[in-house]
């Protein structure tokens, strides 16, 4: 009964929201003077977003100083206003969501970069992400490349890893973990063939959800090749979720250097 209640009193805001959202987004693409920047409106956007489903997020460690790419466990949708919320960055997706209703057009205004799943697709994005890093912006990644519960953390994809070698800035690892909601049931990850309309009804149902976001080490890119920085970044992740049995303190100095 009650998370009926919830989801009355919480839908009308959220649509609200979400026009919001579409408003500023009109506002970022019709803007032919480059003035208006995508970044802090999707973080302010990202808060409201999280405090509608009230998530209480608590932030652990330091980010990096500067140009970085964020690379990230991928648990759900929930991970990018996560991010937002707490860094002025840009995203990778895949190419598809370029032409969703909503989230698309939300996607497009943010100043994601997307990729072309299959063979030859990282070349052009790594040619446009390169320049973005070197003028000073950052980029988040999900290299598991799916999402997944959150009890384990899949192995790294390391084709996008080569945009931090080539600009020659830091990877920024960060670990995310969500809750149980009501009953001990994790409620945050969407995973498999999970409809996000029938989710978002679920998330609203919840009185609250408690949400970690940790900074793990930055790891310069220097002297690194894209498989070692992949590799590296997804031990300091486990380790952080202790999740796995190895830890950071038994990676192999060959890719501690």
């Amino acid at each position: 009964m009650r998370g009926t209640l919830a989801i009355w009193i919480r839908s009308p805001v959220l649509i609200v929201h979400l026009l919001v959202g579409l408003l500023a987004a009109a506002a970022v693409n019709c803007d032919f003077t480059g003035r208006v920047r995508a970044e802090p409106i999707a973080r302010w956007w990202s808060r409201v977003l999280l405090r509608i489903f009230n998530i209480r997020l608590q932030v652990s460690g330091q980010p990096s100083a500067g140009a970085c790419v964020t690379v990230a466990n991928h648990v759900s949708w929930l991970d990018i206003p996560m991010l937002a919320a707490c860094e002025q960055t840009r995203f990778i997706a895949k190419s598809e969501i370029r032409d969703w209703p909503v989230a698309g057009w939300l996607a497009n205004a943010a100043g994601t970069f997307y990729i072309r799943r299959g063979k030859g697709g990282a070349r052009p994005l790594l040619d446009r992400l390169t320049p973005h890093l070197q003028s000073g912006g950052s980029v988040v990644l999900f290299p598991e490349g799916t999402t997944t519960d959150g009890t384990s953390v899949l192995p790294f994809h390391a084709r996008l890893f080569g945009a931090a070698i080539e600009a020659g800035v830091a990877v920024q690892p960060v670990a995310l973990r969500y809750s149980a909601g009501r009953g001990g049931k994790a409620v945050a990850p969407f995973v498999g063939d999970d409809d996000l309309v029938r989710h978002i009804l679920r998330l609203l149902r919840e009185p609250r959800i408690d949400a970690e976001l940790l900074f793990c080490p930055a790891i310069s890119s220097d002297g690194h090749d894209r498989d070692s920085l992949a590799t590296l970044a997804r031990h300091h992740v486990r380790d952080a979720l202790r999740v796995g049995s190895e830890a950071a303190a038994n990676v192999p100095a060959a890719l501690a250097a």
